[in-house]
């Protein structure tokens, strides 16, 4: 399956919407970019969304 740039971007949204929904906070501290990776590799979620 191809990502478009639109899937990419929604798939960018809901993780932010899911971790808000958990209480995370909403900035982007290295931890909680490794905590969310770790979560995912542990999942088998394979969603790659390039960083601006």
């Amino acid at each position: 399956m191809q990502v478009t740039d639109k899937l990419r971007s929604q798939a960018a949204k809901a993780v932010r919407v899911s971790m808000l929904i958990e209480g995370y906070k909403a900035t982007r501290s290295k931890q909680t970019k490794d905590e969310a990776k770790r979560i995912m590799d542990r999942q088998r979620v394979q969603v790659s969304v390039p960083g601006k």
